[in-house]
């Protein structure tokens, strides 16, 4: 096995874009990132391609300001990618278990576990008889969801106002599906979905404010916006929820979403 790394997002599709879409549903976090390099939204600071007798196996992605994504990196694969990746400063990592345990035992010694992670995959969609109706954002509804995205990265990561504005404002990159649920024409809640890519749209953040909590407002704009997915043509829904969080999971398996893996993010 080899890995090669590549000096610009065209060179690296090249190699890899077929291996990452041909499974769109574990690789929706890679495709996604890749996407906004290409057009212009993010600038990678590395993309490995992983290569056994001429055949693309893996391949593992870094955005500016991001994450090292090893989603797609075979475990024996991680002495290769931490050679590749030399001396730059890699800070936290993120995929499915087995590879970030992989990669960060080799790469250095501390740090911890930010996240215990569950991806999910829409099967058959439950509809919840919630009280209120689902509505398109608007660019009206611009100033709103910026609180709520500050409010949602404040409560997930347990971060003063200021660090999460500046969290949600680089969230924001992407281009996405926004619902609203509102009751008697109030906001209630609010679901985005990134836009499709390789045929998968990847639901949130999710949010309600606590006012307007256990009323099934979450599961309602989460179904909502599945719905807005389905019909932007796309063949998977998929999400992941913080293990942490038994409420969000059991919100999500009670509208149809089943598991796919389990995923991590460890951080020094």
């Amino acid at each position: 096995m080899e890995a090669l790394s590549h000096n610009n997002i065209h060179d690296f599709l090249a190699a890899a874009g077929d291996f990452l879409d041909a499974d769109p549903v574990n690789n929706s976090v890679h495709l996604t990132s890749v996407d906004a390099a290409v057009q212009g939204r993010r600038t990678p600071s590395a993309l490995i391609s992983l290569h056994d007798n001429g055949t693309v196996v893996g391949a593992v992605t870094q955005m500016e300001g991001r994450p090292l994504h090893v989603a797609a990196m075979p475990p024996a694969a991680a002495p290769l990618v931490v050679a590749a990746l030399g001396d730059r400063e890699i800070n936290e990592v993120t995929g499915t278990q087995e590879r970030v345990d992989a990669f960060r035992t080799l790469w250095r010694e501390g740090g911890k576990e930010l996240y215990a992670l569950r991806l999910y995959r829409l099967e058959d969609l439950v509809v919840p008889d919630v009280l209120g109706e689902s509505r398109p954002a608007t660019p009206a509804d611009d100033d709103l969801i910026t609180d709520w995205w500050t409010a949602f990265a404040a409560e997930l990561d347990g971060l003063p106002r200021a660090e999460a504005e500046k969290r949600a404002a680089d969230s924001r990159w992407m281009p996405a599906g926004h619902v609203v649920w509102q009751v008697d024409g109030v906001p209630v809640s609010w679901a985005a979905s990134t836009a499709p890519i390789a045929g998968v749209s990847r639901v949130g953040p999710v949010y309600t404010p606590p006012e307007h909590r256990r009323h099934g407002y979450a599961a309602a704009a989460t179904a909502a916006v599945s719905q807005w997915a389905y019909g932007e043509g796309v063949d998977h829904v998929v999400l992941t929820a913080d293990l942490a969080n038994s409420t969000a999971n059991s919100v999500y398996q009670g509208i149809g979403f089943r598991a796919v893996s389990d995923w991590s993010e460890y951080s020094w």
